[in-house]
């Protein structure tokens, strides 16, 4: 975010946004308070201190005296103390402050609430068990089931799910390029491969030189990105055959995945340092105009469209999700939710300091709240015409508002709460591909299953997999050497993951999760 732009907004730009949120119909969503009532209702009593510490995926944290937190404050009479740290560091500095035991009042947990850290100290009392407090709170309470359901950790519920749709992973690609190149937009797996190798050998920017390739990739301590073992048949994550648990990479589907990925690797199409890269670099190819192709989420069409534009204003950004494969159409489907909001309960010393934290989320599900996360403040980032909200300034938007606080702090599906606007195409296009990935998703059946085995060494055990991974795609070892590093995972103790004894929680898994999930949300999209 630009310094001087958030100076500039002032306490003008505060008595703003009061008065959109007043524009947009504030209130609670059953229309019996209006702006001012929750000021009223908080009258005579001081704001109430809350410290977080969320992940952060934005370019620059915004100061905390700026126009959208204070108008948050304002409006749920507290006072914010928010620590967000870049998503890419964020993942290993948790593990170490909950060890510590030294945490905020709310923490965000490293995206699913499934590692073995978090499990353990769940498990140990560490957080407040929400799940009987839930049905107190109107709007959270309006959470759909199977979004509280797929991060329940021994069959508890032990923070607020940030809902998200239950598969929403997609291709983004540059459209423009595809237009140079005269390709239509890909629907099966050859025709993703013919778009990567065009986008890589046929000046898809037309400048003349040889400085573009297919798709940007990156390996994690947890995840491959992409990872094209689903699209060959491969399960996501686990699947039962014979009523055993078999994980994805002993399937020879996943091998198969796995040489189209050496292939692009081979022929170039592919960042060659995706061993190593880490995600600004990763991300920033797409964005400066080097990759064609980046694994994201759908969400983020719009953000990086307007990133990209930055850069290019002719550029444009479509995507692809469910390809055709060997297997037919398929997409990973995912839990509905992008991590959770945990209560320590070495922070949050009574049943009442958790009532008081739980009751500022439902209120930031409230219709002015809402309005604020989705549409930010009016005349800065969007204006009403004809009682429709219609965006100005999406970049602004983005860093001021989408990143440090709507991803953050937004918690149940809210079309049916927001006000409506005019939609841009990205973002039309992406409910789409939600909409279409709902079909296809295939769901992980070990998702809220608890493995001690895996508690203890799954680290150790994924980093088995993820160096084999690397060293097949960058051809260190061949199919025998991959063959033998899955055997060492099973010995080392994946065999005793995939026990159906040792594989155990409350819930059974249930075959049509994501079709639910998609039942119970239809129309919110």
């Amino acid at each position: 975010m630009d310094k001087r732009s958030i100076q500039a907004w002032g306490s003008a730009a505060l008595a703003v946004v009061m008065t959109s949120l007043a524009l947009a119909g504030c209130g609670s969503p059953d229309g019996k308070s209006g702006a001012g009532e929750p000021a009223k209702q908080a009258s005579g009593s001081d704001p109430l201190k809350i410290s977080m510490m969320l992940d952060f995926s934005g370019k620059e944290q915004p100061k905390p005296d700026n126009p959208v937190q204070q108008a948050i404050e304002k409006y749920t009479n507290t006072k914010l103390n928010i620590t967000e740290i870049p998503s890419n560091d964020y993942c290993s500095k948790s593990p170490v402050l909950i060890a510590s035991g030294d945490m905020p009042e709310v923490l965000a947990s490293c995206g699913a609430p499934s590692q073995p850290y978090l499990v353990n100290a769940a498990l140990g009392g560490a957080f407040w068990d929400i799940t009987p407090y839930i049905k107190d709170y109107p709007n959270l309470s309006k959470m759909p089931q199977v979004s509280y359901d797929n991060v329940k950790i021994g069959g508890k519920i032990y923070g607020i799910p940030r809902y998200r749709p239950i598969s929403r992973y997609v291709f983004m690609y540059r459209k423009d390029w595809l237009d140079n190149v005269g390709l239509k937009p890909p629907t099966t797996v050859d025709e993703f491969y013919n778009m990567l190798k065009a986008f890589t050998n046929n000046d898809p920017d037309k400048n003349g030189k040889n400085d573009t390739y297919g798709i940007s990739s990156m390996i994690s301590n947890t995840s491959f990105s992409p990872d094209f073992g689903l699209m060959f048949g491969a399960p996501n994550n686990w699947a039962v055959k014979d009523g055993k648990f078999i994980k994805a990479e002993e399937t020879p589907e996943y091998l198969e995945g796995l040489k189209f990925t050496k292939k692009l690797y081979d022929e170039k199409l592919l960042n060659q340092d995706f061993a190593s890269v880490d995600r600004p670099k990763y991300e920033g190819e797409f964005e400066n105009g080097k990759a064609g192709v980046l694994n994201a989420t759908t969400n983020n069409m719009l953000a990086f469209e307007a990133r990209v534009q930055s850069h290019n204003k002719d550029a444009k950004i479509d995507g692809v999700s469910a390809l055709e494969g060997p297997a037919g159409k398929r997409t990973m489907a995912d839990r509905g939710s992008n991590g959770i909001l945990m209560f320590p309960k070495s922070k949050v010393k009574s049943e009442a300091q958790l009532k008081q934290l739980l009751g500022f989320f439902d209120k930031l599900s409230e219709k002015p709240m809402v309005d604020l996360f989705e549409w930010g403040i009016q005349g800065t980032h969007y204006e009403l015409k004809d009682g429709k909200a219609v965006r100005t300034n999406q970049t602004a938007f983005d860093n001021e508002v989408g990143f440090p606080y709507r991803s953050l702090l937004e918690t149940i599906p809210v079309a049916n709460i927001k006000t409506a606007g005019d939609v841009d195409p990205a973002t039309q296009r992406s409910y789409d591909i939600e909409a279409d990935n709902a079909k296809y998703a295939v769901v992980d059946p070990a998702m809220v299953l608890i493995s001690e085995t895996w508690n203890k060494q799954g680290q150790e055990l994924l980093q088995i997999l993820n160096d084999a991974k690397v060293k097949f795609v960058m051809g260190k070892i061949d199919e025998n050497g991959w063959k033998q590093a899955v055997a060492q995972y099973k010995k080392a103790g994946g065999d005793k993951v995939r026990r159906k004894n040792m594989l155990r929680n409350i819930p059974k898994p249930r075959r049509n999760r994501a079709a639910e999930i998609h039942r119970q949300v239809a129309g919110n999209e």
